[in-house]
């Protein structure tokens, strides 16, 4: 896999971990709340959603219920674990990193101490 496709998976993975910290959210929510909160500019993919949330369930950093909502309709709910807080600590981590070096470059150097900073901060919870 590609160095682009890495961080792009691990961005929506980190965003949907975010959201999820808030409260339990069915798929559909996830998708609409993206668009909702970037104004349109950033959206997953309904399939591409669903093939993260698969993996995430799988790795233990959330987990999936269904609820009864109306008569007949039924919706897949998902929880965030504190596995799954702990990998968002992380992804949170690496983004700001990249962040930090690429501020670096452009020399904007306060930027980068600011995520250094975050980074010191983040890894003392996580520890």
């Amino acid at each position: 896999m590609r160095n682009s496709d890495n961080f792009k998976r691990g961005t929506a993975e980190m965003l949907i971990l975010h959201l999820l910290q808030k409260g339990d959210l069915y798929g559909y929510e996830i998708t609409q709340t993206f668009k909702e909160k970037s104004g349109g500019k950033y959206y997953i993919l309904e399939g591409s959603l669903y093939n993260i949330l698969f993996r995430m369930t799988e790795a233990g950093y959330i987990t999936d219920y269904i609820k009864q909502v109306g008569v007949k309709r039924k919706r897949r709910y998902y929880h965030i674990e504190d596995k799954g807080r702990l990998y968002y600590l992380q992804l949170l981590n690496e983004y700001d990193k990249v962040c930090a070096n690429v501020s670096r470059i452009l020399d904007r150097d306060s930027d980068a101490d600011r995520y250094a900073k975050r980074i010191e901060e983040r890894n003392q919870q996580i520890s």
